[in-house]
């Protein structure tokens, strides 16, 4: 793992930075660890961080080991009893994840594994070492409804039609959700792309299938994306779909996970990000999982990926990028600005990625009308705040990487 630098630590609390320290199990980064143990440390958010990243299961692995008595007593029995529940619902969502495969494959529907149960058996070796919230599925487009069908009348799965209408998934990479109660609730998503229609990069399903692996686990076949197109997904999925701001810490983690553990071929990558305009989308997920993860990313992947910005505009714009990776971090007062700083790291017309921005489309951020005065003095604030937030990026006299906080 890169030292973290002064810079990070004003991007990020101690809470955020011991959460990103815990995804990299690796010995050299112990001290780190440590450091930020001895910090004056606010449990209640960093337990509330972890749960919102689904981190908790890990955290308390990886934290627990290290602590020596330096865990609050509730909180160190907090984190044991939730990491008890919470690798008895990943072993629970394996085994419901071979009935449905077991279920389609009885009705010759082919699967293919994807996201978190991908990774999951491919990379991390057990479904308890990569927490995930759901299971994820990809069906070929022509036998997806029959699929969605089949798990409804024979496999115990519900729709919650008032929650998921179907005219919402109408140009959806996934059909409407299912769920299923056994204690917790389970929810199942049936992929019939891994974008959502209209997304600029070009990647045609047929070559993921094409590329898929098989898999013998429990005297099962399973079909798995090739590494690098799970690479790719997960930089996609980070960088694009999820703006570099929600599901983080997974991200960065599985990007870490997939450079240490498998010798991924770096040339045919490049290509790959090249022919897919997916270049300055996997440049980020692999420069913020290298400086916060461990990633093992050479420097010449990142020098051939990079978007077209002096490395003074790339510090800056990642200090601004670590600021938004958990909602209680996030310092932009602006959306509009927070948007304009994504399109200047993602460079879209540079990538060719024409008119399509993720948000287009999206509801996350309307809000209820207001009246034209509220609205312009609302406006005046969040212009000078915006003026503020810059002025501190751009002003800032310590750079990203300039001095070394953390080793």
């Amino acid at each position: 793992m890169e030292p973290l630098t002064v810079g990070t630590r004003a991007a990020l609390s101690p809470e955020a930075q011991l959460l990103l320290v815990s995804a990299d199990d690796q010995p050299a980064n112990n001290a780190a660890l440590h450091r930020l143990l001895a910090a004056d440390l606010d449990w209640g958010k960093l337990t509330a961080l972890a749960n919102e990243e689904g981190a908790t299961a890990m955290l308390w692995q990886r934290v627990g080991r290290a602590a020596n008595g330096q865990l609050p007593r509730d909180v160190a029995r907090q984190w044991q009893q939730l990491g008890m529940i919470g690798e008895f619902e990943l072993r629970r969502l394996e085994w419901t994840l071979y009935e449905v495969l077991d279920l389609l494959a009885l009705r010759g529907i082919e699967a293919m594994l994807l996201k978190g149960s991908a990774l999951a058996h491919t990379i991390y070796g057990s479904f308890v070492d990569r927490p995930m919230g759901d299971l994820d599925l990809l069906i070929r487009p022509e036998r997806a409804q029959e699929a969605w069908s089949l798990l409804q009348s024979k496999g115990g799965w519900t729709w919650q039609a008032s929650s998921w209408p179907v005219e919402r998934y109408t140009a959806h990479q996934h059909l409407p959700p299912l769920v299923k109660t056994r204690g917790a609730e389970v929810r199942l998503e049936l992929h019939t792309a891994l974008l959502p229609n209209g997304h600029p990069f070009d990647w045609p399903l047929d070559n993921i299938w094409r590329g898929a692996q098989r898999l013998a686990v429990r005297e099962r076949s399973l079909l798995v994306p090739h590494p690098l197109h799970q690479l790719l997904h997960v930089c996609l999925h980070f960088a694009w779909s999820h703006e570099m701001r929600w599901g983080s810490w997974r991200a960065l983690r599985d990007v870490a996970a997939i450079t240490r553990r498998t010798d991924v071929e770096w040339g045919p990558f490049v290509h790959l990000a090249r022919e897919s305009r997916a270049m300055t989308c996997c440049y980020w997920s692999l420069r913020l999982a290298r400086t916060l993860a461990g990633a093992r990313v050479p420097d010449h992947v990142l020098a051939a990926l990079r978007p077209p910005r002096p490395e003074f505009v790339l510090e800056r714009l990642e200090y601004h990028y670590l600021g938004q990776l958990f909602s209680s971090e996030r310092g932009c007062p602006s959306e509009t600005l927070n948007r304009g700083l994504w399109e200047l790291g993602i460079a879209p017309r540079w990538s060719r990625h024409g008119a399509t921005r993720p948000w287009h489309g999206s509801s996350r951020w309307m809000t209820a009308p207001t009246r034209r005065s509220l609205r312009l003095l609302q406006r005046a604030r969040h212009a000078a705040e915006a003026l503020g937030y810059v002025s501190r990026l751009s002003f800032s006299h310590h750079s990203i990487r300039s001095l070394t906080v953390f080793s």
